[in-house]
């Protein structure tokens, strides 16, 4: 295999289908990136066997060929060749790489072990716009559990029932539920994707991506975009039934400016970010919201104008996951609900949403 590339295109892409390389695999052939030239191009693949990530850029494919690079020491390598032009070559089991006058010569791995790209080729099952997409990700995986003992609550529960997409995740202490509009090509389903490869495939979103189509068959999920095509095995199981969580009714709200509450939250937290519990504690009364931490170091007070139907409340929440849920939101104003200081309490838009977020509070001694 002989081969002239762009030293950008190739780190570029090289950056791209790394993230599914794992350098930590009990298999080593999982470290390696796959080459396969051939006619004007060359793509770029890895796979953890988990998520499979597939690369391609415009070439001089002098000779075509295939070969499985090692990973990291590759992904760094052309990392640092800037604009200049790059050559590899292949032969026998050596892997030259020439920029100028320099050569990079090393192993390559063996192809014969290395694992089959997935690769559907099927119709669409339904397509979304691309700033509709990052929008469900972003909503959609903050409450997903990170606890390998539950692995249905690390992925994401998506629903497509005629023309509404909708993602929940939770994991014990809070739960997120958005609904976007999308165009239904193959019929309602009902999947588990990991919350990690939806992370992953906002990281290849771009402003200009436009429509976005997504393929689904019994094991796997795949989005393409632009010159990249990203799989993900999905995950087994029956996942919770969300539905019974979220309270229908409650006995007090509060409407409050998102910005503000936010900035409070988050210089509330600064206070108790290193504390196992990470409290802050929400006053309503008297036409304001007054957030408050406190441990041995010192105290925090943020007051934030408020708009309360309802009892007077007295409830306090872990910083961080109340923050993470107002950092994900652009909304001008949002409404907390509530059904008492021990019950979980439920964040949304006050206009028409496409999402909600619930949240339990934490039980003061």
């Amino acid at each position: 295999m002989k081969i002239l590339c762009d030293g950008l295109d190739l780190a570029d892409a090289v950056a791209t289908v790394s993230r599914a390389a794992n350098a930590r695999a009990v298999n080593p052939i999982l470290e390696g990136i796959k080459i396969t030239a051939s006619e004007g191009a060359v793509t770029l693949s890895a796979t953890d066997l988990e998520i499979y990530v597939q690369r391609t850029i415009r070439a001089d494919v002098k000779k075509p060929g295939v070969v499985v690079v090692p990973g990291r020491l590759f992904c760094e390598y052309v990392r640092k060749l800037g604009q200049s032009q790059v050559s590899i070559t292949v032969e026998g089991d050596n892997v030259l790489i020439n920029h100028g006058d320099n050569v990079c010569n090393f192993q390559s791995l063996l192809l014969a072990e290395y694992p089959d790209i997935v690769n559907l080729k099927k119709k669409p099952h339904f397509s979304i716009k691309s700033e509709a997409l990052r929008d469900f990700i972003i909503k959609s995986t903050i409450s997903a559990s990170t606890d390998d003992s539950r692995p249905i609550l690390k992925g994401v529960l998506c629903e497509l029932a005629g023309n509404k997409l909708t993602g929940v995740s939770l994991d014990g202490f809070r739960l997120s539920k958005v609904w976007k509009g999308v165009a239904n090509l193959g019929g309602d389903l009902k999947i588990v994707v990991p919350a990690r490869s939806l992370e992953e495939v906002k990281k290849l979103l771009a402003d200009d991506s436009g429509e976005v189509s997504i393929i689904v068959d019994n094991k796997f999920f795949q989005v393409n975009i632009n010159k990249t095509t990203f799989a993900s095995r999905l995950i087994d199981g029956e996942y919770i039934n969300y539905q019974q969580i979220i309270p229908s009714k409650f006995e007090s709200g509060v409407v409050v400016e998102k910005a503000a509450f936010e900035q409070a939250v988050e210089r509330a937290g600064l206070l108790v970010r290193n504390d196992k519990i990470n409290l802050v504690t929400l006053k309503i009364a008297d036409k304001q919201v007054l957030v408050t931490s406190n441990n041995e170091i010192g105290k925090i007070n943020e007051k934030v104008a408020a708009s309360l139907t309802g009892k007077d409340m007295n409830i306090s929440f872990n910083a961080k996951y109340l923050f993470d849920v107002l950092k994900s939101m652009n909304n001008d104003f949002i409404k907390v609900n509530f059904n008492g200081e021990l019950s979980p309490c439920v964040i949304e838009s006050v206009k028409e949403s496409d999402f909600l977020f619930l949240i339990l509070p934490v039980r003061m001694a």
